[in-house]
Parts: C-alpha cells; structure tokens; sequence
C-alpha cells in the first residue's frame, strides 16, 4: 500500500492518543501513526486556518513538523 500524500506534524503523544483527540476532526488529516515511544507522525494536508486548528488540537505538548526537533530538551 502506498503512503499517503501530504505533511508530516509530529507530536510528543503516542499515535492512540493522538488518534482520540483527532477523531472527527478531519480538516485533511489522512493517517496517524507512531513515530516512537510516545511520539506520534501525523500525515496531513492542512494549510492555513486549518493546520492552525490541528496544531491547537496539541497545544499541551509538544509539537513539530521537524521529528528532531521533539529531541530536544528531552530528560529520558
């Protein structure tokens, strides 16, 4: 099966949780999956106003669209 097309957001959740909070949502989410121990890549085609609105969807962690970047600062 071919990967969907779009943007990866990667977010400091696992992929269950981040399937939870996104459900319903749409706004051109197309597949979640995990990226890591309590890292989840979430596939996307959203711009503007609604990529604005999936990133609120994790404003209580951290988010990237740059899987290094959740790297950082990281204590385990």
């Amino acid at each position: 099966m071919a990967d969907p097309k779009g943007y990866m957001l990667y977010v400091s959740l696992s992929a269950r949780e981040a399937k939870r909070r996104l459900q319903g949502f749409g706004h051109g989410v197309r597949k979640i999956h995990s990226a890591g121990k309590n890292r989840a890549a979430i596939v996307h085609t959203a711009t503007g106003r609604h990529l604005e609105e999936l990133v609120a969807m994790f404003d209580d962690v951290r988010v990237s669209t740059v899987e290094a970047d959740l790297d950082e600062d990281r204590s385990d």
